[in-house]
C-alpha cells in the first residue's frame, strides 16, 4: 500500500514537468491510510507546485502510533520547499500541529529527509512543550544505524507523572507513587546504535529546585541543586561508563544522616563496568568528597544481585567536622551520643567476599564527653581489625585519659587482631591516679550478633585513699585501695569482676566482693556489689568526717548493694562495735547529739541537761543499721528499747553512761540523707 502510495506521487509529480499538461496541484484522500505500523484515518495529502518548489500538506483526523505513544489527533503537516532528488525526499522547514491526550495541542517546527531504498533518515524537531518544558530531538537514520540528539529545558517532574504508566512496571509505579516529589529537569543527550541495539549514550543534566519526601519521613530534600554528567559506550556486551555528580545547594535528610550541602557540597566522579543485562556492576574507581568533612575513593564488584568485593580509602578527616556530621547521628542513645572530637583520623577498608580487613590511623585525637563521663587526649597509632585468619597488628599510645572522676596517665597498647576478636600482645600499665591497673591477657570479640564481649586479668597496684577521695570530692581519707583481679569480663552490657578489691583504710580493711556494672557509660549505669568491713578506728573514721568524736573499733557489711545512676537504690547494711575487740570506748556529746538526730530524736536535750557539764561518755557497743527498699530505710541498731532501738548501749568503762535511743524505725531514703547532711549542724537530740 505504501509503495503503492509513494509511486503514485511520483507519477504525479513527473506529470507536472511534461510540457503537454497543465496541473498545478495535486489533491489525494482517503478514509483510511496504512503505512508500517502507522494508521491514519480521513487522510488527505496535498501537493502544490509553487515558485520556488513544491509545496505540502498532509492532515488526519487521527493518526494511531506504535505503543505506547498512543494516538495523535487533528494532524496537520505542512512543508513550505519539498524537494525530490535521486529518490529523497526532503524538507528544510515544516511545521507539524496535533493534539495528544498526554502532550496536549502541540505546534512544532521540523526539517527532515527521507529516503526509502536506502534506508536513510533524518528528523529535527523543534518546540516540542513536555512537562510545561521545552523540547528539541534531532534523529538520524542510517541502514539500521541511527543517532539520536535530545534536548530538554525546565522539564517539571511532577508533571511526568501522566507518562510514567507508559514505561513502568505496576510495581514500580506503586513504589514511586509513596514519594512526593517536585523539581526542575533540564538535559542534553546523545544516543546511538544499531536495530534495536544502544551502542553509546552521553548525557548531561540538572536538576534545579529539587524536593522530595517519602511517606515515613525516613528521606527527605529541600531544594537541591544536582548536576551530572554519564558516558557509556558498549564494547564486548559490556557498557563502559564515566559519571561525575554534583550538588552544592539545598539540604538533605536520610535517616540518620543529615546533609547541608550548602555547607559541604558534595561530588562524586567515576567509572567502571556494567554488563548488558545490568547483572553485574564494576565500580574499577570513585572519587567522593564531601567539602571540609570527607573524602577518598572506593571501587566494587557487584554480581548477580550481591557485592563481591568493596574496598573504600578514605583521606585524614578532620574529625571535629566529620562526627556531627556522620558519626553522632548513629550513636544516639550510647555513650558516644554527646562528645567532643579533634584531631584527624584515616580509614582503609578491604573486604573480600565476606572476609574484610580494616584499619583506622589516628593522628592527635583528643575526645571529651559532654557528660563528663571519659576523656582521651592525645591518641596516636593504628587501630586494625580483620574476621580471617590473618593477624593484624595494632600500636596505640595516649597521654592522658579520665574514666568519671578518675584520672587516667599516659599508657599504650600492642595488640593483633584475627577472627573477629583482638588481643594483648604486651601487657598494659594503666595509671590510675598514683597507682596504676596491670592488665594481662586481655581478648576482645566481636559476636555474631554485633555484641562485642572483653575480658582480662589484672593487678591493682595501691591507690591512696587520699588521692581518690580528692578526686571523688570526699572528705580526706586514708589508707589505700588494691587487690588481685583473676578476672574482669564485659559481656551484653555487663561489666564483671572477679576476685575481691582490698582497701585499707582507717586502719582497718573494706573487701569489695562480687562487683558488677551494667550499661556503664549508658544513660542509667546501674551497680552491684557487696561489701565487707573490719576493724576500722572509729576515731580515724569520726575526725575525718568532723561528726563528734568516737573512740572504738567498727565492723559490718553493705550486702545486696545496687546503685543506679550512681544513686543507691537497695541494701542491707550494718555497722557496729566488734564483739571480740572491747578496748577503750568513748563517745564525745557532740556525737551523740548527731548519732541521736540521726535515729529520730528531738535536738538539743543533752546541753541542757546536767550530762551538758560532760566532753564524752563511756559506751558498751553501738551500731546502726538500715535495710534499704523502695526508698524507704528500715532502721534499727544493737538492741530494742521500750521505745525504739538502741544506737549507742551506755556501760563498759567508769561513768558517766549514756544511752542513744533511735525512734524512727521507717524513714524514707531521701528524709535520712537530709539527715546526715545536717548533723554537722545539729544541736543535739534527746538524750536517755
Amino acid at each position: 500500500m505504501a509503495r503503492i502510495a509513494t509511486g503514485a506521487l511520483v507519477c504525479l509529480i513527473l506529470l507536472w514537468l511534461t510540457p503537454a499538461q497543465a496541473i498545478d496541484k495535486i489533491h489525494i484522500q482517503s478514509d483510511n491510510w496504512l503505512y508500517q505500523g502507522f494508521a491514519a484515518g480521513q487522510f488527505e495529502l496535498g501537493v502544490s507546485l509553487t515558485a520556488s518548489g513544491l509545496q505540502l500538506d498532509a492532515t488526519a483526523r487521527q493518526l494511531d502510533l506504535p505503543a505506547p505513544w498512543g494516538q495523535l489527533e487533528q494532524v496537520h503537516l505542512h512543508c513550505d520547499e519539498l524537494r525530490l532528488a535521486a529518490a529523497t525526499w526532503q524538507c528544510d522547514k515544516g511545521q507539524l500541529q496535533f493534539t495528544h491526550p498526554r502532550l496536549g495541542p502541540q505546534q512544532l517546527g521540523f526539517a527532515g529527509q527521507a529516503n526509502a531504498d536506502r534506508q536513510q533518515y533524518q528528523l529535527e524537531l523543534t518546540g516540542l512543550k513536555l512537562a510545561q518544558g521545552q523540547m528539541q530531538l534531532k534523529a538520524d537514520y542510517q541502514a539500521e544505524a541511527w543517532t539520536v540528539d535530545l534536548t530538554a529545558r525546565d522539564t517539571v517532574l511532577a508533571a511526568l507523572n501522566q507518562w510514567l504508566p507508559l514505561f513502568l512496571s505496576e510495581s514500580q509505579r506503586a513504589l514511586l507513587a509513596e514519594w512526593d516529589y517536585q523539581g526542575k529537569v533540564s538535559l542534553n543527550a546523545n544516543v546511538s546504535g544499531r536495530a534495536s541495539q544502544l551502542a553509546e549514550l552521553t548525557l548531561d543534566w540538572q536538576l534545579d529546585a529539587l524536593s522530595f519526601s517519602n511517606q515515613s519521613a525516613t528521606q527527605i530534600a529541600e531544594d537541591l541543586s544536582v548536576t551530572g554528567q554519564l558516558d557509556a559506550r558498549m564494547k564486548q556486551n559490556q557498557w563502559q561508563w564515566q559519571a561525575n555528580l554534583k550538588s552544592d545547594s539545598g539540604q538533605a535528610y536520610s535517616e540518620p544522616i543529615f546533609l547541608d550541602l550548602m555547607q559541604h557540597p558534595v561530588s562524586l566522579s567515576g567509572k567502571g563496568e556494567i554488563s548488558a543485562d545490568f547483572d553485574a556492576l564494576r565500580v574499577v574507581e570513585l572519587q567522593f568528597d564531601q567539602q571540609s568533612v570527607l573524602s577518598g575513593n572506593l571501587s566494587l564488584n557487584w554480581q548477580q544481585g550481591g557485592l563481591t568485593d568493596f574496598k573504600l580509602a578514605s583521606e585524614a578527616i578532620d574529625l571535629s567536622k566529620l562526627y556531627p556530621v556522620w558519626l553522632q547521628p548513629f550513636a544516639l542513645g550510647t555513650a558516644a551520643a554527646k562528645m567532643q572530637l579533634e584531631g584527624q583520623a584515616a580509614v582503609n577498608i578491604d573486604w573480600q567476599q565476606g572476609d574484610y580487613q580494616l584499619q583506622l590511623a589516628v593522628d592527635e585525637l583528643s575526645l571529651k564527653d559532654e557528660t563528663e563521663k571519659f576523656s582521651l587526649q592525645n591518641l596516636n597509632g593504628k587501630l586494625a581489625w580483620t574476621n580471617t585468619d590473618n593477624a593484624m597488628s595494632s600500636k596505640l599510645n595516649w597521654s592522658r585519659a579520665k574514666l568519671y572522676a578518675l584520672d587516667l596517665g599516659a599508657a599504650g597498647i600492642a595488640a593483633e587482631s584475627r577472627n573477629n576478636g583482638l588481643t594483648l600482645t604486651e601487657g598494659l600499665d594503666l595509671p590510675v591516679l598514683d597507682g596504676s591497673l596491670q592488665v594481662n591477657a586481655f581478648e576482645l570479640q566481636r559476636k555474631a550478633d554485633g555484641h562485642v564481649d572483653w575480658q582480662f586479668d589484672g593487678l591493682l597496684t595501691p591507690i591512696s585513699m587520699e588521692s581518690l577521695s580528692a578526686a571523688l570530692e570526699w572528705p580526706p581519707l586514708h589508707g589505700k585501695l588494691s587487690g588481685i583481679i583473676p578476672r574482669v569480663s564485659y559481656s551484653g552490657q555487663q561489666l564483671t569482676i572477679d576476685g575481691a578489691l582490698q582497701m585499707k583504710i582507717f586502719d582497718g580493711t573494706t573487701v569489695i566482693r562480687d562487683l558488677r556494672l551494667t550499661s556503664p557509660l549508658g544513660r542509667l549505669p546501674q551497680l552491684y556489689a557487696n561489701i565487707d568491713i573490719s576493724d576500722l578506728d572509729l576515731g580515724l573514721l569520726t575526725r575525718t568526717f568532723d561528726f563528734g568524736l568516737i573512740s572504738g573499733r567498727l565492723e559490718g557489711y553493705v550486702h545486696g548493694l545496687r546503685l543506679s545512676n550512681w544513686r543507691p537504690v537497695q541494701f542491707d547494711a550494718r555497722l557496729q562495735t566488734p564483739e571480740d575487740n572491747p578496748g577503750k570506748r568513748r563517745i564525745s556529746q557532740r556525737a551523740v547529739d548527731n548519732l541521736t538526730e540521726i535515729g529520730g530524736g528531738a535536738s538539743g536535750m543533752l546541753s541542757r541537761s546536767f550530762l551538758g557539764f560532760f566532753e564524752d561518755f563511756s559506751y558498751q557497743k553501738l551500731g546502726l543499721a538500715c535495710r534499704l527498699q523502695n526508698e524507704m530505710c528500715l532502721m534499727s541498731g544493737v538492741g530494742e528499747a521500750e521505745q525504739g532501738y538502741y544506737i549507742v548501749k551506755g556501760g563498759g568503762g567508769l561513768p558517766p553512761w549514756i544511752n542513744v535511743i533511735g525512734y524512727t524505725q521507717r524513714v524514707d531514703w531521701a528524709d535520712l540523707i537530709a539527715r546526715l547532711l545536717a548533723v554537722r549542724d545539729s544541736s543535739g537530740p534527746v538524750i536517755e
